[in-house]
């Protein structure tokens, strides 16, 4: 597979509207804010609105809290975030409203990187790319609860470095689901590659394998075609890599290989998700899924006090990086 050339984005560059700037620490003291501001970050500002706006009705959270979470875990949130161009899933009204998928761009304001890719259907779209926090909470206030970023960064953008498998219970009991995952360790184990989990924040668990950027897309999802092969061998009962969803039983945990291909995703690492409860993909260590943790045990509202009380499961993360044997 030839690179890819990155080609001069055409976005239309917008004007920030006028407004009263806050800093950071202003806008974090804030109580229930209405309206707009201007939320000044490093050297970018950023036109935040609606900042009332509800986006968990059962939960009473707003837009505010989302941008006031997201800024809490920005230091933690934003390596896995640099340089990958987005899928921006927006919510602009909430979690109960409507929602839509946004790959191309038609405007942004200055500081928004911007990538003209192709697409899996050979179309050619303007990718939104993180860069700075201040570009995750541009995408943020245009109703993006969750963050969906590329396997790669524009560096290497045909070499991920991860391999992600996505456990998806479907109507499989949690705890097959977290048996499915010490499988997963179990094999990881055995080939000698170490294994981060995380729970997804909407139903299952996803663990992630970090790599060196030195596969294409093609050979790192055959590897995890064969290694989630073996999860399911080895525990036949609870684990399938059987698509057809009549065609699992109702005790199976989806070993989900798939999502490793050239423009998928998954939720990110420190994400909130656009689910009941306003729970946050949480990184976990092996101790706490063999413990039995819980998707609910994780929201925006409490997932940044307990990593500074707990530290990150994940802060050796890209210090991991390996190489995959393939033949």
């Amino acid at each position: 597979m030839a690179k890819e050339q990155i080609k001069v984005s055409e976005v239309k560059r917008t004007r920030q509207k006028g407004g009263t700037v806050v800093t950071v620490d202003e806008f974090l003291s804030l109580k229930r804010p209405k309206g707009d501001l201007i939320l000044k970050v490093g050297r970018e500002q950023v036109s935040v609105t609606s900042l009332d706006r509800i986006y968990w009705p059962d939960e009473k959270l707003t837009k505010f809290d989302l941008l006031s979470f997201y800024l809490h875990v920005a230091d933690r949130i934003m390596p896995f975030l640099q340089d990958r161009p987005a899928i921006l899933q927006r919510y602009p009204r909430g979690i109960k409203a409507p929602m839509f998928f946004q790959q191309d761009l038609d405007s942004a304001p200055e500081f928004i990187k911007t990538a003209r890719l192709t697409n899996q259907e050979g179309r050619q779209l303007d990718y939104g790319v993180y860069s700075t926090t201040a570009s995750l909470l541009h995408f943020v206030t245009l109703g993006t609860i969750e963050q969906h970023p590329w396997h790669s960064t524009l560096k290497r953008l045909d070499k991920p470095d991860w391999i992600a498998i996505d456990l998806d219970p479907k109507s499989a009991p949690w705890e097959n689901v977290l048996q499915v995952a010490l499988v997963v360790k179990e094999v990881a184990d055995e080939v000698g590659l170490q294994a981060f989990p995380k729970t997804s924040g909407s139903s299952g668990i996803h663990i992630y394998v970090p790599l060196k950027p030195a596969n294409e897309y093609d050979k790192v999802a055959e590897f995890a075609r064969l290694f989630a092969t073996e999860v399911a061998q080895r525990a036949p009962k609870i684990a399938t890599v059987e698509r057809t969803i009549a065609k699992r039983k109702s005790t199976q945990v989806y070993v989900d290989w798939m999502q490793n291909a050239r423009g998928k995703t998954l939720a990110s690492v420190f994400g909130a998700r656009a689910k009941p409860g306003a729970t946050v993909s949480m990184p976990l260590t092996w101790k706490q899924v063999e413990k039995g943790v819980k998707i609910q045990d994780f929201t925006i509202t409490n997932v940044p006090e307990l990593l500074e009380k707990k530290g990150d499961p994940w802060a050796e993360f890209f210090k991991s990086r390996q190489t995959l044997s393939l033949k």
